[in-house]
């Protein structure tokens, strides 16, 4: 009877730290201000859900939308590539010329791109410059989009339990399109 008691405290002892690092909600808002295209990219984290609960939004485009895409894929940088636009991976299964990415690399740097072309089987050509990398760096296949129509409006603002939910442990990317003036004034998310 000992024992099994024992094992039971043992059991909820450990769980409680575990669960305490999954159930910590915190917060971070971005902003951004473009001509054509302003984005924000929320980092990953291994053991949360990046939810999107609040975004204040402007463009000058009546046709703009609000845009969300979640990292999907993940793919492994194998070496140290200079700012610019190759990256090394170990294979490149499951990406394709047109894909959306995004890479974060180790030290909390992100960057977005598409897919231009592929030299060999390890080799991610994009369109533009990307960040600098290191082995272990990920780059991640983006989701199809997720929109919330905007159009011409000064602080058009949504908020709720959750706008959007990205995949758990993985990056979420925030766009919103313009003519001459986009901004996203403030997104935030709860890391979850």
């Amino acid at each position: 009877m000992k024992k099994i008691l024992l094992t039971a405290a043992l059991a909820v002892g450990l769980a409680i730290p575990a669960l305490a690092q999954y159930t910590v909600p915190t917060f971070t808002t971005l902003s951004a201000s473009g001509t054509t295209t302003s984005t924000v990219q929320f980092a990953s984290s291994p053991f949360h859900q990046v939810r999107v609960v609040q975004a204040s939004v402007s463009s000058d485009l009546a046709g703009a939308n609000l845009t969300f895409r979640t990292g999907v894929t993940p793919l492994t940088i194998i070496k140290t590539n200079a700012a610019g636009t190759t990256i090394d991976v170990a294979y490149t299964n499951g990406f394709t010329v047109g894909d959306f990415v995004m890479v974060e690399t180790a030290a909390g740097v992100l960057t977005n791109g598409q897919i231009a072309s592929f030299t060999g089987a390890t080799n991610i050509v994009f369109g533009q410059n990307v960040c600098a990398t290191v082995p272990g760096d990920q780059v991640y296949k983006l989701s199809s989009p997720v929109t919330l129509w905007i159009g011409v409006f000064t602080n058009r603002t949504f908020s709720g339990e959750a706008i959007y939910v990205g995949n758990r442990g993985r990056p979420v990317l925030v766009k919103v399109n313009g003519t001459s003036a986009c901004s996203l004034d403030a997104i935030t998310a709860r890391y979850e």
